[in-house]
């Protein structure tokens, strides 16, 4: 079980650093940077696809199957589940992001960064409040 748990903050930190730096480096990248991959991939993408996804996709297997081994029902883990959920719709508008910065009409990509990124490290914050405190039902109107 301790593994687990152990493989599911590895991955949810790799998740949420990769998410990062993903919005820093679109936020600040020169448009006309060359590409990295021979297939024409920019360096966004690929970090996109083959690091910040699998990493979210793990980090979001292994706590499904830390619920499944623990049987945890609790309350608090519904909130997590929601603002985790709000880290996903994070991740997808940052893949959109991505390819808004291909168009020629994309306009303040910094910003639209930069919010986002402030959204990413406020929800990433009140998760790790949340299951450090993992308040009882009594409790949860006043932790809202």
């Amino acid at each position: 079980m301790v593994w687990l748990l152990f493989l599911h903050i590895a991955s949810l930190v790799i998740w949420t650093a990769a998410l990062c730096i993903l919005l820093i480096l679109l936020a600040r990248k020169a448009p006309n940077w060359p590409q990295v991959a021979g297939n024409g991939d920019s360096l966004e993408r690929i970090w996109f696809t083959r690091l910040a996804s699998p990493a979210g996709l793990f980090s979001i297997v292994s706590g499904t199957l830390i619920f499944a081994v623990q049987q945890c029902f609790d309350s608090w883990l519904l909130l997590k589940l929601t603002l985790v959920t709000a880290l996903v719709a994070c991740h997808v508008t940052a893949g959109l992001l991505i390819l808004y910065r291909k168009r020629p009409e994309s306009s303040n990509i910094s910003g639209k960064c930069t919010a986002l990124l402030l959204l990413v490290l406020l929800l990433i914050f009140s998760i790790v409040v949340l299951v450090l405190l993992k308040p009882q039902q009594a409790q949860l109107p006043w932790f809202i």
